[in-house]
């Protein structure tokens, strides 16, 4: 083999290997997600593509209105949702006659797809270390009010920061 092309062999392995790290790198920070379902709408609709940050919680905490993707099986090939953060540890949530209250006020939600209707009352106080999520298309969501409190260190994969498309 001349010495010409072993160092143009050596110059593409390089690169196919700076390739790989980088690629594994990012990928160890942010995740590549599709949304499925309807339960976000108007905000994300059924299969748009979004990007999670992984490494968001694990320098900082979660706040009102973050959209994050949760660990939940909900089918064989569906094992994460994406819902909006409404209650933090410590909170009061309550829905009395399909309005939200969080602390005792009333929740301005303009980002909901349509008024809340046949929803049923609740109260839950958020324990230590969890957060409540529900869906913006409130009519339409399997969200905290069914599956219960997110744990926050265990469950949120993590937090969206961009819509591809």
């Amino acid at each position: 083999m001349s010495k010409e092309l072993k160092k143009s062999l050596l110059e593409y392995i390089k690169v196919i290997l700076i390739t790989v790290i980088i690629t594994y790198m990012v990928l160890y920070f942010i995740q590549i997600s599709r949304v499925v379902g309807s339960s976000m709408e108007a905000t994300y609709q059924n299969g748009n593509i979004i990007l999670v940050d992984k490494f968001f919680y694990k320098r900082g905490k979660p706040s009102y209105n973050d959209i994050v993707v949760v660990k939940y099986m909900v089918s064989s090939d569906e094992e994460q949702i994406i819902k909006r953060v409404i209650g933090l540890p410590g909170d009061h949530l309550e829905m009395k006659d399909n309005q939200l209250y969080r602390n005792g006020e009333l929740l301005k939600e303009d980002y909901i797809l349509e008024k809340m209707v046949d929803n049923e009352d609740f109260s839950y106080d958020i324990p230590k270390g969890k957060v409540f999520v529900m869906g913006d298309n409130r009519n339409n969501s399997i969200d905290s009010r069914m599956i219960g409190y997110i744990d926050f260190d265990d469950e949120v994969v993590g937090r969206v920061f961009f819509k591809v498309f």
